[in-house]
């Protein structure tokens, strides 16, 4: 299992602020950061949860600029969340789940 916690996640058409993901396999879970967990790794940046099928490398590198060309983190949020809804990389049923790291 994999933990990460990152200024914000990106799953299912959703931003989580402040927020840790865990992948597991094909089962991924998104909680709310309380207070430090044991072997969580902190990412100063985004992490979206994409269908690993569908994914390019494309896809990463665009987003990558558009969090390093953000001035502030909130407006690469925005920026990321649009992009993700726009090229429908939310994973869908039956489909592989992997993080996209995207750090600042």
């Amino acid at each position: 299992m994999v933990r990460y916690l990152a200024h914000a996640v990106m799953h299912g058409g959703k931003v989580y602020r402040q927020s840790i993901v865990e992948l597991d396999g094909e089962r991924v879970t998104v909680s709310r950061f309380d207070g430090e967990i044991h072997s969580t790794v902190f990412v100063s940046g985004i992490i979206v949860v994409a269908p690993q099928e569908r994914v390019t490398t494309v896809n990463v590198d665009q987003m990558k600029r558009i969090l390093g060309r953000a001035e502030l983190i909130e407006e690469a949020i925005k920026r990321i969340s649009r992009y993700v809804s726009m090229r429908n990389l939310s994973v869908g049923d039956g489909e592989k789940p992997t993080l996209v790291i995207l750090q600042k």
